[in-house]
């Protein structure tokens, strides 16, 4: 039979969280008799010990170990419980944490975050960079409920949703010596051939591309490494070397003739697009909204259109083939 309410447990868990009466009695707004009198009274209602004294220092038992581990866990949930509910109630005000890829952030979250606002003004909105093992260790740390990135190895308390898959096209500057004579496309087998400026380790394309030169047992010749697409970018179009993009990231490129896509004959890697959430995690609503957003937009093909190039504002489909 349960003796003890919610209160009494309340009383318990701060005796215990701070190992001391008197300051549990002062968050509570009670006397320290008062809380010596309620502990005692659970130690005798169960018959067991929940706290020793060693010296002054007060010690939990084995007993009051497990219950502080049951106590932190409620009140853990209440907390969510009464947070929920406030969101439900009050939508207009909130924060909505998310982290996403940069190449991500420029090209696809415009459009999310613009329908969102248009429902929920009121929400702020805090958006996160960084490359995907840095969105994913956000997302694990609880600095961010929802993270978009491109798929990688992930723990076994994430949750993951596939978003869209984006091909990943080799580029080179139209300049580079002798590479008309390869616009009809590579083996991937003659990649080593080639100068390669690399993303930074942690980033899901290099994921992807390792993994893909490892398939083909080949070793891509990798000359420079950077976190910043626009410095890879720059240095290709350049002419030091050679860089894979997502499509919609050098389309514009490709059709002011600064870059030039190069098909690999094997096929054109794909990257795997993800939201990453904890799972069995209880979403904010201003996160839970956040995710209807993005299914309406699959649903109304928004994604597919920039996927493929198209331009969204004016609704005019041009493509640049590979």
């Amino acid at each position: 039979m349960i003796r003890f309410n919610l209160n009494q447990l309340k009383v318990f868990y701060l005796a215990a969280k701070y190992k001391n009466f008197t300051i549990a009695a002062q968050l509570l707004n009670v006397t320290q008799p008062a809380v010596s009198l309620q502990i005692k009274s659970l130690e005798k209602f169960y018959g067991i010990r929940l706290f020793n004294k060693v010296g002054r220092q007060l010690v939990l038992t084995d007993a009051g170990e497990i219950l502080f581990q049951y106590a932190e866990k409620i009140f853990a949930l209440t907390t969510q419980m009464v947070q929920t509910l406030n969101d439900l109630k009050h939508m207009k005000y909130g924060t909505l944490k998310v982290g996403c890829t940069s190449t991500f952030a420029h090209h696809f979250m415009p459009s999310l975050i613009g329908n969102y606002q248009k429902f929920y003004p009121e929400i702020r909105i805090v958006l996160y960079e960084g490359s995907s093992s840095d969105i994913l260790q956000t997302v694990i740390d609880k600095k961010n409920e929802l993270g978009i990135v491109g798929r990688l190895p992930y723990p076994a308390d994430i949750q993951s949703i596939p978003l869209l898959d984006q091909e990943l096209w080799l580029v080179a500057s139209p300049n580079y010596p002798g590479i008309q004579a390869r616009k009809k496309g590579i083996s991937v087998r003659e990649l080593p051939e080639f100068p390669i400026i690399f993303r930074e380790m942690g980033s899901s394309i290099r994921h992807v591309i390792t993994r893909f030169c490892e398939t083909h047992h080949v070793t891509p010749n990798v000359r420079i490494e950077s976190g910043s697409l626009a410095f890879i970018k720059d240095l290709v179009i350049q002419g030091h070397g050679f860089s894979f993009f997502i499509k919609a990231a050098v389309l514009d490129d490709i059709r002011s003739n600064r870059l030039m896509a190069i098909p690999i004959i094997e096929g054109n890697p794909l990257l795997n697009i993800e939201i990453i959430f904890r799972r069995k995690s209880l979403f904010s609503h201003a996160a839970r909204a956040f995710m209807d957003i993005i299914e309406a937009e699959k649903r109304d093909g928004a994604f597919r259109k920039i996927e493929a190039g198209t331009n969204v504002k004016g609704g005019t489909r041009q493509e640049a083939a590979p």
